[in-house]
Order: C-alpha cells, then sequence, then structure tokens
C-alpha cells in the first residue's frame, strides 16, 4: 500500500477537508470544489484541443468530451465520473471535470470524460453498456487518427469505479474482441459489492430484488478476468465506501496470487483527489500517471 504523506495542498486546503473529515454531501462538495478551483485554474491548456458533447448513443446522457495534443500515437484514457448512480456529469462546471483532461491531454493522453445514463431511470447495467459503448468508441477513433489502441485505459471515481469494474470484470459487457482495456484505475469504489443493507442511491441502481444483487455485484466477477488494477481510498472516505474496495483487493490478491497496487490518498475526502488533479498538488495525478506508465 502506499500511504502518501508527502502530499502539498494548496494553501488551507488540508485544514479544511480534515474538519468536514467523512462527512460527504453535497455541501462538502461544493466546499470542495471551491477549495481547488483557484488552483487548478491556474493549469495551463495551450496546445489541448478540446471537442466537447461528442454522441456516443442514442440517448442524450450518452455523450463525452474529448482532449488532446495534436500529436498522434498517444495512449487513452477514459474517464468515468462519479455521481452516486443518480447525479455526476463530466462538465460538473467550468472548471472541473476539464481539469482531469486538460491534465491527461498536456501528460501525453489522448482523454476521453464521459457521461453514462443515470439511475433510476436506467439501472443496472445501463452504466457499464455505456463504459463499454464508450470503449469501442475510443478503439475506433484511435484507429482513426493513428493514437495507440494498444494501450486504452479505463479510471472510475466512486459509482463510476463501480460501472468500470463491472464491465472490466463481467464478461458479459465484453465484445467478441475481449475487454478492450489494458489496465484500470478505481478510486474510492462502494459498489464492487451491492450488499447488504445498500443505501438507497445503490438500490436505485441495482434494484430491489435481493436475489439479483450478487449477480449485479462486481466483485462476484472478479475471476473473470485479468486486467491489472490500481485501486485506492481516502483518508475520509466514508466506512461504507471504502470498505468494498479493501474487499476487492483481497480478492485479486487471491486471483493474481499477488497483491494489486493500492493507495491510501491521506488527508484527501472522497472526491478531492479527482478535483487535485491539474492543481499545484500532483499527488494524486503524478501517482496515476506512474501506474500507467509501467504499460508503455
Amino acid at each position: 500500500m502506499n500511504v502518501l504523506d508527502t502530499a502539498t495542498f494548496p494553501p488551507g486546503v488540508e485544514e479544511k477537508l480534515k474538519q468536514n473529515g467523512t462527512k460527504f454531501d453535497a455541501e462538502v462538495q461544493n466546499m470542495t470544489r471551491a477549495l481547488y478551483a483557484p488552483s487548478v485554474r491556474e493549469q495551463p491548456a495551450t496546445g489541448v484541443h478540446i471537442t466537447e458533447d461528442v454522441s456516443y448513443g442514442n440517448d442524450e446522457r450518452q455523450t463525452l468530451d474529448l482532449y488532446r495534443m495534436k500529436t498522434q500515437g498517444a495512449p487513452v484514457i477514459i474517464y468515468v465520473p462519479g455521481g452516486g448512480y443518480q447525479h455526476g456529469d463530466k462538465k460538473m462546471d467550468e472548471d472541473f471535470h476539464r481539469n482531469l483532461g486538460v491534465y491527461f491531454a498536456r501528460h501525453g493522453f489522448v482523454c476521453v470524460v464521459m457521461n453514462y445514463r443515470l439511475a433510476p431511470q436506467h439501472p443496472w447495467p445501463a452504466g457499464a453498456e455505456d463504459v463499454a459503448a464508450v470503449v469501442a468508441w475510443s478503439r475506433a477513433e484511435a484507429e482513426r487518427t493513428n493514437d495507440d489502441v494498444s494501450h486504452v485505459f479505463l479510471m472510475g471515481q466512486s459509482a463510476g469505479a463501480t460501472h468500470v469494474a463491472s464491465y472490466v470484470f463481467d464478461p458479459r459487457f465484453h465484445p467478441p474482441s475481449g475487454v478492450g482495456v489494458t489496465a484500470a484505475v478505481l478510486l474510492s469504489g462502494g459498489g464492487f459489492r451491492v450488499g447488504p443493507n445498500p443505501p438507497a442511491n445503490r438500490r436505485s441502481y441495482f434494484g430491489e430484488d435481493e436475489s439479483l444483487w450478487e449477480d449485479r455485484s462486481p466483485l462476484t466477477h472478479v475471476n473473470k478476468s485479468a486486467v491489472p488494477l490500481f485501486l485506492s481510498v481516502t483518508e475520509y472516505d466514508p466506512a461504507y465506501v471504502a470498505g468494498p474496495t479493501f474487499e476487492l483487493a483481497q480478492a485479486v490478491t487471491i486471483r493474481d496470487k499477488k497483491p494489486p497496487q493500492f493507495a491510501y490518498w491521506r488527508g484527501h475526502n472522497h472526491i478531492s483527489t479527482v478535483l487535485s488533479i491539474g492543481s499545484s498538488q500532483d499527488d494524486v495525478g503524478g501517482r496515476v500517471r506512474q501506474f500507467l506508465a509501467g504499460f508503455s
């Protein structure tokens, strides 16, 4: 496990995050955005070409934003945002998740930031199906633009991490050619195991029928996949969010006969990891890039 004690937070941020501890709600999310916005606004975007609201399906939610430099041959990273299954957007505001797209483009990736259909209108398996659709779209786009289709990465946070895990682990969502991704990064995912007693937002996605929860849990299918993983939790993740990641780490350790790469983000709350990317604080972004560089 990486315990990252050397993170340099922007002034005042670490203290504010500590004050709220494991509390996570809309108020804490808005506070965290306000804390990081000044720093991410200083991130240069010179040379980054941004294409917004590209459709990859027929639903109005099936859109993505594409960030890239004009060079060819770049690896691809697909980011799947969180939002508690019922909310979330590739463009939280003018700063986020633009911060993430620009950051990865500046560091040599083609970055895809996707939206997906939301519960309760679109319950399981809509999220995993949409990840599958974007993987297919991204691979086709990489072939068209002469980018590195042999290196396609998935990265998800919170509910987005659940959708990534469902896609990566469960062959029902793979095309005949296989999973099509090189590795996956799962940040603070809480829905790897649906029950027992899941919160209402998880029920809205996975359904009320308890007899279906095991089959719909990504953890059930972990042995059907060999995709390398990077897992992480934060110091201030709520316990019901952090617990399933440790369970997943154990299952992957048994599967691979060695532990997966794992980080504990000291001082971070549930969402500050992704909001910090592109700021003056590079603990999360830098460590993710280090993991991805191992596949070059």
